[in-house]
């Protein structure tokens, strides 16, 4: 009987955090800001006049709005964004990428928004920021 209840203790406090947010992103994003780094992929993600714009861009707009986040966008190649992205300077990256992205070894990938494999770079093992955006993301797929 004592080892049930060490189990079930065990059980119930390692489940108290999930899921995991090892680097804090979704407290951070909640605190200072949601950081989305963007490139220039119409009708994805673009500038228009040094601001924002695009399909990704109006719909994690719409997911901060959801969450209470305040949003600050990076505009930038892959490449230096992806870097950020790996030192956590940033949540999450938007561009039109798809499943089959070069940078899956690098960046956490969302579900697929579209019936085209579109999907949300996040960064890796921020499972708490993850969780919260596909509950966003398949909410979003089904209204399309």
């Amino acid at each position: 009987m004592k080892t049930f209840f060490f189990l079930f203790s065990l059980f119930c406090f390692a489940s108290c955090s999930f899921p995991k947010d090892p680097e804090n992103s979704y407290a951070t994003a909640k605190s200072s800001g949601l950081k989305v780094g963007y490139v220039h992929h119409p009708p994805f993600s673009f500038k228009v006049s040094d601001e924002p714009a695009g399909s990704e861009v109006e719909m994690i707009n719409e997911f901060a709005d959801e969450q209470g986040l305040e949003v600050h966008y990076i505009y930038g190649t892959e490449s230096e964004l992806i870097k950020k992205m790996e030192n956590y300077k940033l949540h999450i990256m938007v561009g039109g990428f798809k499943k089959n992205t070069m940078w899956k070894e690098k960046a956490g990938l969302s579900t697929t928004y579209t019936d085209n494999d579109n999907c949300i770079l996040v960064a890796r093992g921020e499972n708490k920021l993850l969780y919260e955006l596909e509950t966003y993301l398949l909410n979003y797929k089904e209204k399309k």
